[in-house]
């Protein structure tokens, strides 16, 4: 079974409730809106490689990173590699948020998430990253990459 190491970054403007959402233009999920992120670099901190994608994708620098979520994703085209998903979440960025040629960024209210234009598994833990609580899971998708075969999701007390 394969790891492969992914971050994912959800920039918040927690006092306007609104959340930062990048629509993907190539690439894996091409046409979905989702957070920032993307592959860790082989021996890269995790931390670092969110900080990394970001500035690429959306010309921002983070702070206070919080790590909120583990994720693990698998498709059934390819049973013996893990998508092992890192979710971070900050208040707290410097620079002008900006398009790249891989990502659109738009804020959404926290009551207009495009949910139908995102990844399907998202609707079940996004409101966890909302409100500051830790979650874990696991999803398991079709070949389409649109049907969730199986999935487990629990929120947990602490995150290793």
């Amino acid at each position: 079974m394969i790891r492969r190491l992914y971050s994912l970054v959800f920039i918040r403007d927690t006092q306007k409730r609104k959340v930062l959402l990048g629509f993907k233009k190539r690439g894996f999920g091409k046409f979905k809106w989702n957070g920032l992120g993307g592959k860790v670099h082989p021996g890269e901190p995790i931390l670092d490689g969110a900080k990394r994608e970001a500035k690429e994708e959306a010309c921002v620098e983070l702070d206070n990173l919080r790590y909120v979520g583990y994720l693990e994703f698998q498709f059934e085209y390819d049973m013996n590699d893990i998508m092992a998903t890192h979710v971070f979440c900050t208040d707290n960025y410097s620079g002008e948020i900006s398009e790249t040629e891989e990502i659109r960024p738009q804020w959404f209210g926290y009551d207009e998430i495009p949910f139908d234009k995102m990844w399907k598994d998202d609707k079940f833990w996004f409101h966890y990253m909302l409100s500051d609580k830790l979650f874990k899971g696991f999803f398991l998708f079709k070949s389409d990459q649109e049907t969730i075969i199986h999935y487990e999701l629990n929120e947990v007390e602490k995150l290793e």
